[in-house]
């Protein structure tokens, strides 16, 4: 590995914790985007399909397998907006929450391993540094700005 390069340090880590995240959720047959649209859910509540759609970016056709793939899990349900019934809104399922919670547990697990090197300190700082990246193109999207 060039561990001269930053994002080459970055590109290696991230993959890393991809392939961890990936082989952890596959055991409840989530994925990380499932992971994602339901870590959403449960951070926002009910929300159209439309905003998760921005919010996952995804094409239209693979955020309908993601959430067929929830509501055959009993994880999400989508329902029509009684205000509009031309637009659905996705509510996730208390079972929904408990994968939530698991997933949160795995990625727990995962930084636990990866920082165990690091200070409480050393880690709230590394942290700070990273919400600052821009990737190519972009502004960072954890940064929330």
């Amino acid at each position: 590995m060039d561990v001269d390069r930053v994002g080459m340090v970055l590109m290696h880590l991230g993959r890393d914790v991809d392939a961890r995240l990936r082989k952890q959720l596959s055991a409840t047959g989530l994925t990380p985007r499932h992971g994602f649209a339901l870590s959403h859910l449960c951070e926002n509540g009910p929300t159209s399909q439309q905003s998760l759609l921005d919010v996952l970016e995804v094409d239209p056709s693979v955020l309908v397998a993601i959430l067929n793939d929830l509501e055959k899990a009993g994880l999400a349900e989508r329902k029509r907006d009684p205000e509009d019934r031309r637009r659905h809104i996705v509510v996730m399922s208390e079972k929904g929450r408990v994968a939530v919670n698991g997933m949160r547990a795995a990625v727990d697990t995962i930084e636990r391993e990866m920082l165990a090197d690091l200070t409480p300190s050393d880690t709230a700082l590394l942290h700070e540094l990273l919400l600052k990246v821009r990737p190519p193109g972009g502004p960072s999207p954890c940064a929330g700005d």
